[in-house]
């Protein structure tokens, strides 16, 4: 399966952002400071959502997920550089 997530966290007086990162990376490499995307299996994403839904704080933070049972139906284009080739891991 492919993912692609995007998150928008409010850092008013949890921050939370760190923790949110740090759950993420383990399974998805970033592309843009807060996009991440890539291959999960499904076991990994039911983790991933789990944690997220413990450390996010659903009134203030936003977390989108686009999930693709097959990455045949997508078309990545980039216009400039593509952070996808290593800038952040």
């Amino acid at each position: 399966m492919y993912v692609i997530l995007f998150y928008d966290i409010a850092d008013k007086e949890k921050n939370n952002s760190r923790a949110i990162r740090k759950s993420i990376e383990k399974y998805l490499k970033r592309v843009q400071l807060s996009v991440f995307e890539g291959e999960i299996r499904e076991s990994d994403l039911k983790r991933l959502k789990h944690k997220l839904q413990k450390v996010a704080d659903g009134d203030l933070d936003s977390i989108i997920l686009y999930e693709f049972k097959r990455l045949s139906y997508s078309n990545r284009v980039v216009i400039g550089l593509d952070k996808n080739e290593g800038i952040f891991w």
